[in-house]
């Protein structure tokens, strides 16, 4: 039993514990009539609080005198992050800021070669640099991941983006509930210097929308088959290709000599025709829309 005033946090680092995790070990504690041991590292006399934030946070909440702890020798500074790395669960996703934060201190403070850290946790140099590139995240996304309402991997995409799409991309791809993958999909558009910004506003304002296609792995079944729901998506398509046609007729050259014009007039004519079931007029010759067209 450790007397809870000399443990100090890992410095420059913040808690590595979630609300959510925090409450599940309070309620433990209630239920069981004691706490899960926190690790401490000894270097000279120094107590550093190597893993069990939840413990620690709950402790000083409860205003208990000491802590259970297991306590080990280390040669502090740098192998003190490592031991509290590799004592720890590195995939649980409310530690993935902390997981980060002790891998950015590792490589600026202690300038330890990423392959050696990579070799020292028993992870992919592709690991260290995704854990390293966490520290693009806007304050307000680092939040989201500590609180375990974006998960590290989607996080890990959206550090990608410029700062000012950080949250309000991550407060709809929550809500919408994207996969990884859609993530990664949408985040790749933005950052394409072809997509323009009306599709840019629309990745982060209605990232569902901007999906072309049904989220893969998954049935049909699962996607919304909706006359809405296919329309927008349709749409979605639509500005694709319109962003690309666009993109192309921008680059200047002659291009009236290569392309075929009939298409082009085609294409003109049947635009035109969109443009007016789009603004509920009649089609042509009569038909009126429906809504199962």
């Amino acid at each position: 039993m450790v007397p809870t005033a000399q443990i100090k946090r890992m410095p420059g680092i913040r808690p590595g514990a979630a609300k959510r995790l925090v409450g599940k070990t309070k309620e433990f504690a209630r239920k069981r009539g004691c706490y899960m041991p926190v690790l401490l590292s000894d270097a000279g006399g120094r107590m550093t609080l190597l893993s069990g934030s939840a413990t620690f946070e709950v402790c000083l909440e409860e205003r208990a005198g000491k802590v259970p702890a297991v306590v080990v020798r280390t040669e502090g500074g740098a192998d003190e992050l490592l031991f509290s790395l590799q004592s720890s669960d590195l995939s649980a996703p409310p530690d993935a800021m902390y997981v980060s934060a002790a891998v950015v201190s590792l490589i600026d403070d202690y300038s330890m070669p990423r392959r050696a850290i990579a070799e020292s946790l028993g992870k992919s140099p592709a690991w260290v640099s995704r854990m390293e590139g966490l520290r693009k995240l806007s304050g307000a996304v680092r939040a989201f991941v500590c609180d375990g309402l974006i998960s590290s991997r989607a996080a890990q995409e959206i550090a990608r983006l410029p700062e000012e799409a950080q949250a309000p991309f991550a407060v709809s791809a929550g809500g919408e509930y994207l996969t990884k993958d859609e993530t990664a999909y949408l985040v790749n558009r933005y950052l394409d210097p072809g997509t323009s910004l009306e599709e840019r506003g629309r990745i982060v304002g209605s990232p569902r929308q901007a999906l072309p296609e049904a989220p893969r792995g998954r049935g049909a079944k699962a996607m919304d088959q909706s006359f809405g729901a296919r329309l927008a998506r349709a749409m979605a398509r639509c500005f694709d290709c319109a962003s690309y046609l666009q993109n192309l007729l921008e680059a200047g050259g002659a291009w009236q000599a290569d392309a075929n014009m009939s298409d082009a007039e085609a294409l003109a004519a049947a635009l035109y025709a969109l443009a007016g079931r789009l603004r509920g007029e009649p089609c042509p010759g009569g038909r009126e829309g429906r809504g199962d067209d």
